[in-house]
């Protein structure tokens, strides 16, 4: 199971782990560039589309390695020629299932701490780096969905 967790309460860096065990760290950054990670020796960069919601996790040569398509309720994550569909199954994006290839719920991607702070993603059956994609994925998608709302609301307040 995989776990990360902000290192500062008001940063955008995270400390990933599995098992209790250190993997590596990342940063959620602003702009066209989602995430930067390595694991186990190799450089990825998770991209965010801006204004279609679509991620893609690159190799350091630029090799597109998976990618998703619009993240809402539901999507998919594509690699290798597989479709992995996941699902929201909580409100205000706290926790969303993966759905094996029988229909049935293989794994869950979960929102653990007050305020945005941890996230855990029990995925078997995926490669570490695509469960790895998969959870900065759902991190990068509740700060998009935050910044979003935060911006709505000055409009609003006249602001």
């Amino acid at each position: 199971m995989l776990h990360a967790k902000k290192i500062q309460r008001l940063g955008q860096e995270y400390t990933l782990t599995e098992d209790g065990r250190p993997l590596t760290t990342f940063s959620l950054r602003r702009g066209r560039i989602g995430a930067r990670f390595t694991l186990g020796g190799a450089d990825y960069l998770v991209r965010t589309h801006r204004f279609s919601g679509v991620y893609e996790l690159l190799e350091a040569d630029g090799t597109v390695v998976a990618s998703t398509d619009r993240v809402r309720r539901s999507w998919n994550m594509t690699c290798r020629e597989r479709v992995i569909p996941f699902r929201r199954t909580a409100a205000a994006d706290r926790a969303y299932t993966m759905i094996g290839d029988d229909g049935e719920p293989a794994g869950t991607l979960r929102r653990t701490g007050h305020a945005h702070s941890e996230t855990t993603a029990d995925l078997p059956g995926l490669e570490l780096v695509l469960q790895v994609f998969a959870l900065v994925v759902v991190l990068l998608r509740r700060r998009r969905r935050r910044t979003a709302a935060a911006v709505r609301s000055t409009a609003f307040a006249g602001g």
